[in-house]
């Protein structure tokens, strides 16, 4: 049976049709109200009344009431202050009709006077859409990615959904760096809280290579940092230092965190060749409070990198340790307590305080540090403009990296800034009270089991969410575009592309417009949403401050010297660290090379001609034919040669004198303990001698007991 020729596909038809009619009716029936004018300003006059000189006809006080229009209902208007308002008439709820055909009205509204023009016309279906405020967009947020749960119960109170990651959410909080994947899929609309390649600063590895590549090329200014290396590459040129100086070493894993495998030491001979760690000088007088060692972590939320936005929170954390500070020597080296600041570390010292005042504790708000500042007659304000020189510095060495990755994983992002961070900049402060970059955080920890973690993170993350520009973004206008564009591509429609509006859901402000005896109000040119943006960061800073761009004209002369990092690729060659990986890349490409021409010479039983040599003279037809027949001919009558019984018993003789050889010996057992030892035996080696395996876990010496 044919379904549509059935009477209920005809029917369902019908009703289609029957429906889409009444929905055409009913947008045609829509009405839209248009600010014509707005009157002059009240003037002074007798009895307090008020004068319209822009309307001729007659003159209305504001004590009149003015009555609603009479008949169907208008369309709201919406003024340049965001306020709706309703069609009313002067005097008695009568509309008077213009010569243009247009209904003119007044509304009184803030001791103002204003002339509506109603007119009837159809309503497009995106102006719905683009007259909701920022506060009727309701944001969604997924935390699914994050361990903190402060950070979903601080969201829900500022108005977020919490939704999971399959839903279309506004904003993805994730602790740990997402794939390219997800970076690739993310719509217009949405944010996430991590900048692509952001680990060229964020590992310690990379750190050290951006911020002495920076030195190399302005050693003036980036004396920021500890003296470093990254071993092996740079082993020696470490050792060269360390015969000149003498001096105590911090040697870090290139990848760790929390304080793991961080040791001292002072001769870095006992340091192996090829061992991959970061040797630091260490600063030996750092700047002491009631006799303690300690480091500043440093909030900062970077909400752009092209142009690059950088803000820092007012308050943080100081990080003591928990043993008094004495210089390092050979005897207290091991003492991790006393050098090492990581909360991680010292927490479990039995000397680790909790306190709840301002004035003590193993761990204080910033604010405790810089009264104590103040105390000591210490010029805060220089200190702080020194930390905030550190971490621009900072950002700028890996500047070029972070902006290209960015606009090649969001090419289309035209709305907002795709991504967010907060980072956590660890810094350490010398008795000079000059500040030194340690090491940053792209992921800081947000657990509040102190009171002081609670004072400090909670307003930063709502601080946070309340800065990010993701309610500036209209997501169901964005989601109607993007399918519009993605029809009209699959379709190939010709005629005139849709183009990405650069408009916002900000309602645009009305200026007036005079043309001749009228005055017209008319909404001003869209605003550009990166100035949306910057603009509604300015004004939602809470108690974060902008150091980048700074406000200073002569800072920001200063720091523009710091983006034309162009030549890249010679500054990366000029390293040790370069040079190493370049000649460890030749040697592999020549081992390749090497292991190619093998197989080839296997497979086809000769080598692979070489082009840079002269080619070879072949010999005539006549004389490769008889060679080859000659040689078919040779391997035709080929017989093996003859091997008698006493060679054989001879043979099999060696054998076993070899095999009796290696049992006594021991030389199986030997290797197998030695490899046991390294740390270098395999799976197989476990399966093929389980009994060795088993002696070598249970402690026996297989080298010289049977």
């Amino acid at each position: 049976m044919n379904l549509k020729n059935s009477k209920f596909y005809k029917r369902i038809q019908e009703l289609r049709r029957f429906s889409k009619e009444k929905i055409r009716k009913d947008r045609e029936m829509r009405t839209s109200v248009r600010l014509d004018m707005a009157l002059s300003e009240q003037r002074p006059g007798r009895d307090s009344d008020l004068e319209w000189s822009s309307s001729p006809r007659r003159q209305i006080t504001p004590r009149r009431r003015l009555k609603k229009i009479k008949g169907k209902k208008k369309a709201p208007a919406r003024l340049a202050g965001g306020k709706d308002t309703v069609c009313s008439s002067p005097a008695d709820g009568e509309l008077q009709p213009e010569a243009d055909g247009e209904i003119q009205s007044f509304i009184q509204l803030n001791e103002k006077c204003y002339r509506l023009s109603c007119s009837r016309q159809v309503a497009a279906k995106s102006s719905r859409d683009d007259a909701n405020s920022i506060s009727e967009a309701k944001s969604a947020i997924c935390v699914s990615n994050s361990r903190y749960a402060m950070i979903g119960k601080i969201s829900k109170t500022l108005g977020y959904k919490l939704v999971k990651e399959t839903k279309l959410w506004n904003i993805l909080w994730s602790d740990s760096f997402p794939g390219v994947e997800l970076f690739k899929n993310m719509k217009r609309f949405q944010q996430i809280n991590h900048f692509p390649g952001m680990i060229e600063i964020c590992r310690k590895d990379l750190l050290s290579r951006n911020l002495n590549r920076m030195f190399k090329v302005y050693p003036h200014d980036y004396k920021i940092f500890p003296k470093t290396w990254m071993l092996p590459a740079d082993y020696g040129d470490a050792m060269n230092y360390a015969l000149t100086h003498k001096r105590t070493f911090i040697l870090k894993p290139d990848s760790g965190a929390q304080g793991r495998g961080i040791w001292l030491t002072n001769d870095l001979k006992t340091i192996g060749a090829n061992e991959r760690l970061i040797c630091q000088t260490y600063v030996h007088r750092p700047l002491l409070i009631d006799g303690y060692k300690f480091d500043l972590r440093v909030y900062t939320l970077i909400t752009s990198v092209d142009p690059l936005r950088i803000f820092v929170y007012n308050e943080g954390l100081a990080r003591f340790a928990t043993n008094k500070y004495v210089e390092p020597t050979p005897g207290n080296s091991t003492d991790l307590y006393m050098h090492l600041t990581n909360y991680s570390v010292n927490k479990r010292n039995s000397h680790y305080e909790l306190c709840d005042n301002d004035d003590c504790g193993s761990k204080r708000k910033l604010s405790a540090i810089n009264n104590w500042m103040r105390r000591h007659n210490y010029d805060v304000e220089e200190f702080w403009t020194n930390v905030d020189d550190v971490i621009i510095k900072t950002v700028l060495s890996a500047w070029p990296v972070l902006k290209h990755n960015y606009h090649a994983c969001f090419p289309g992002h035209d709305k907002i800034q795709a991504c967010f961070e907060i980072l956590g900049f660890d810094i350490l402060v010398d008795w000079k009270l000059k500040p030194y970059i340690l090491e940053v955080n792209h992921s800081p920890s947000f657990h509040t089991s102190e009171q002081v973690d609670r004072e400090v993170k909670r307003p930063l993350i709502r601080d946070t969410l309340s800065l990010v520009s993701a309610v500036l973004a209209d997501k169901k206008q964005i989601m109607r575009e993007d399918r519009k564009r993605v029809k009209q591509r699959l379709l190939k429609t010709k005629g005139e592309t849709l183009q990405r509006p650069r408009a916002s859901v900000v309602p645009s402000i009305a200026k007036p417009k005079t043309d001749g005896s009228r005055t017209k109000v008319e909404p001003e040119e869209e605003v550009d949403p990166l100035g949306q943006q910057i603009a509604w960061e300015d004004g939602h800073m809470g108690n974060f401050r902008r150091i980048m761009p700074p406000t200073d004209g002569t800072k920001a002369e200063y720091y523009s010297q710091f983006y034309g990092q162009t030549n890249q690729v010679s500054i990366f060659a000029e390293t040790a660290a370069s040079k190493k990986r370049e000649d460890l890349a030749r040697k592999m490409r020549l081992q390749i090379e090497e292991k190619k021409a093998k197989q080839d010479l296997m497979l086809n039983g000769r080598n692979k001609p070489d082009k840079r040599k002269r080619p070879l003279v072949l010999l005539p037809r006549a004389v490769r034919e008889k060679n080859r027949v000659q040689l078919y001919r040779l391997q035709e009558h080929w017989v093996p040669g003859f091997i008698s019984e006493a060679e054989e018993r001879l043979r099999h003789t060696w054998l076993q004198m070899r095999t009796e050889a290696i049992k006594t010996l021991r030389i199986t057992e030997n290797v197998y303990a030695t490899l046991y030892e390294a740390g270098n035996l395999t799976n197989t080696d476990m399966v093929v001698y389980p009994h060795l395996y088993q002696h070598m876990q249970n402690g026996y010496d297989i080298k010289h007991h049977a």
